[in-house]
């Protein structure tokens, strides 16, 4: 397949951005994407970071809480200097539903240059570390053992007749949708590799 050629100009973004500096709340930064690069101003430094020099991006789902819409994130590493961590969400990581339409087209720009730069040496990767997925799992599978068996509780004492369907239902539905907003949080943030041309949608916000 051809790759499709990148634009030619510069397109700016304005996104919530850090650098890895602990921080309540997130900067508002104008992003330039360029063919050779994407250039910002964040804590008093400026200038041009050119994908010559970008190692890796990682796109990651956020947790929005069980009520809340997922956000994404993706974390772009440099081979040297602090890597840039580009959120869907607002300063302080609220849902933005605008913001979420510039974070998408953002990512689908930087990867059409990518792809039409040839920049070969660029890992691209889904998903949370394989560590911290790991003691997801464990998180996961302690929460399964916990409400299972509070769901398992619950509709014990609906078939025994201790009490009606109406004072059983909501229990039983809360404990469900909260099995499935986990079971949603284990496939999202799961791991792995993924086609700069093809790119991976079940992580980007909603």
């Amino acid at each position: 397949m051809q790759a499709e050629p990148a634009p030619s100009h510069e397109t700016r973004y304005t996104l919530c951005v850090g650098n890895g500096v602990g921080r309540l709340k997130l900067a508002e930064v104008e992003l330039t994407l360029g063919d050779e690069g994407i250039a910002y101003e964040l804590d008093g430094r400026s200038g041009l970071r050119p994908f010559a020099n970008l190692a890796s991006v990682r796109l990651q789902a956020v947790h929005g809480g069980p009520r809340s819409p997922w956000e994404a994130l993706a974390e772009l590493a440099f081979s040297s200097g602090r890597p840039l961590f580009v959120h869907s969400s607002s300063p302080w990581g609220a849902d933005d539903p605008e913001r979420d339409t510039v974070f998408i087209a953002f990512i689908e720009d930087l990867h059409r240059r990518l792809v039409a730069g040839g920049h070969d040496h660029v890992a691209f990767r889904r998903g949370i570390p394989e560590r911290r997925y790991r003691f997801l799992i464990a998180v996961a599978l302690i929460a399964a053992v916990v409400f299972g068996g509070a769901g398992l509780l619950v509709l014990y004492i609906a078939l025994s007749g201790k009490a009606g369907f109406f004072e059983v239902a909501g229990p039983l539905i809360g404990v469900c949708g909260f099995g499935l907003w986990i079971w949603n949080s284990v496939t999202r943030s799961r791991p792995g590799t993924y086609d700069p041309r093809h790119l991976p949608r079940d992580v980007f916000p909603e």
